[in-house]
């Protein structure tokens, strides 16, 4: 068992020079916490196993492949394997979401 608050956890920049916090990381899953500043984005890309976006704080867009979502806090994307997929924060807000990867980015 764990116990933890989010603020508590390191902030690292990912591949995209995203800033994201690491919750949970394993076979089964992987979780993380992403924050977009206003008008960032992470561009299109795919990945091989199913993503779950759970929007936080702000407002933005996220797109799997034709489709765009506008999303608020609450709001939840889910985006099947291997599909393309990007997300924006609108240019007047910031955008933290959890990103849910199943299985983990550990069975890879």
């Amino acid at each position: 068992m764990k116990h933890f608050n989010l603020y508590d956890l390191p902030q690292i920049a990912n591949k995209y020079n995203v800033k994201a916090r690491t919750l949970f990381d394993e076979k089964s899953s992987t979780i993380k916490n992403l924050f977009l500043d206003k008008g960032e984005e992470i561009p299109k890309h795919q990945f091989p196993l199913d993503v779950t976006f759970f929007i936080l704080e702000g407002k933005g867009k996220i797109q799997i492949e034709d489709e765009v979502f506008v999303v608020k806090p609450f709001d939840t994307v889910i985006c099947p394997p291997n599909h393309n997929m990007s997300v924006k924060a609108d240019e007047d807000s910031v955008l933290s979401f959890l990103n849910i990867k199943s299985p983990g980015l550990k069975s890879l």
